[in-house]
């Protein structure tokens, strides 16, 4: 890409970086897209699939190339560095030792910003919006701590403010999913997983999916491609690697999470309920079957 597209809108530039912009045109008819909106499980998924010697990148941070692979870029050193996930696989091709086809390819975006390029197919992985979006919340004010997200005082505050779109989170959230599901009639192959599944009941969810988009593995090597995955896990790597933090102890929070299903019921206000329950987003998670409507 020889013009690349820069937004002054918030939060536009977390989804369609310049780098990101320049990845979308090494994609092909071999790469596949894992969408999701932030605090979806990305992480988690994404090391799975690295731990089942698949090929799985992340644009946002990685320089990817036609051929299947894809590189670190150095300018995004601290955030790798923080996201378990790829900090375990990173500095070297991310295709080594791997299938280098399909190549897995994270994303933000909604399907438009991608439909010019021949994909191979759609793996859409959505959370229960409450949680999905108190998790972003937690990501953007505690981690990202961008000034504009730390303009909301509190988390009602903050799901009211427009997002990368311009609109709400609860409407960028409903938006997101809903513009995912009506493409997928678009795409060669496609899939959903929900958080949800990935958690609770991980392997069935795991080997439907890799199913529903052509991907023949072995199907004893799930589980331990999960536990290798999992918070204590990654924890426990982390603690044998302490040197990967020693250039600012204070900055030692992983991105990645120890999320469970249903969290919103520890916080849940009548105040939020109020804003999940109806609208536009209480109808685009009934879609995927979530009643954000009971409590």
């Amino acid at each position: 890409m020889t013009e690349k597209i820069h937004y002054l809108l918030h939060g536009i530039q977390d989804r369609y970086s310049a780098l990101y912009q320049d990845n979308i045109a090494e994609l092909g008819t071999r790469d596949i897209v894992i969408a999701s909106i932030g605090g979806s499980g990305q992480s988690l998924l994404g090391n799975i699939l690295l731990e089942l010697g698949l090929n799985y990148s992340d644009p946002y941070i990685d320089a990817l190339s036609a051929d299947g692979t894809s590189r670190p870029v150095p300018a995004y050193a601290d955030y790798r560095s923080r996201l378990a996930a790829t900090d375990r696989y990173g500095g070297a091709d991310t295709a080594e030792g791997t299938a280098r086809w399909p190549r897995f390819v994270k994303t933000h975006l909604t399907p438009d910003f991608l439909v010019h390029r021949p994909l191979l197919g759609a793996w859409i992985l959505v959370r229960d919006p409450r949680d999905a979006l108190y998790s972003w919340h937690k990501f953007r004010t505690d981690f990202a701590k961008d000034p504009l997200d730390l303009k909301a005082r509190t988390f009602a505050e903050w799901l009211e403010q427009p997002g990368p779109t311009g609109v709400s989170r609860l409407d960028d959230w409903a938006s997101f999913y809903d513009a995912w599901a009506a493409a997928r009639e678009s795409f060669p192959r496609t899939t959903v997983t929900t958080f949800e599944d990935l958690k609770s009941d991980p392997v069935p969810a795991l080997e439907k999916s890799l199913s529903d988009l052509g991907i023949d593995i072995d199907v004893t090597d799930l589980a331990p491609a999960v536990e290798r995955s999992s918070f204590d896990s990654m924890r426990a790597h982390e603690e044998k690697h302490p040197d990967n933090d020693a250039r600012d102890p204070m900055t030692k929070t992983r991105i990645m999470r120890s999320g469970t299903p249903n969290e919103w019921q520890s916080w849940m206000t009548p105040g939020l309920h109020r804003k999940f329950s109806t609208g536009h987003i209480a109808a685009a998670a009934r879609r995927f079957g979530y009643r954000t409507e009971r409590t």
